[in-house]
């Protein structure tokens, strides 16, 4: 069954705020939150106190909220490691 994937405005200007100086690890941190629709726990996903989870996929950590009422993850944050 698929989840909705749903952007807070904070952490989507977050992402775009490193699209001049990389865009194509922007990309792919799109295409790997676009995943979690299919899979909502991939590799790499841990459970961030309650109710959340923390997602570690190259360069990036995603923050986002689960809601299993609506089936929908809100990404609340997303940062970048000093790599």
């Amino acid at each position: 069954m698929t989840w909705q994937v749903a952007w807070e405005p904070a952490a989507l200007n977050a992402a775009v705020g490193h699209l001049k100086a990389d865009p194509y690890s922007v990309d792919a941190l799109l295409r790997v939150t676009d995943q979690l629709a299919e899979n909502e726990r991939p590799e790499g996903a841990r459970p961030w106190g309650t109710g959340h989870r923390r997602l570690h996929r190259g360069p990036w950590r995603v923050l986002c909220r689960v809601d299993h009422d609506t089936r929908t993850l809100h990404i609340e944050h997303v940062g970048r490691t000093g790599a």
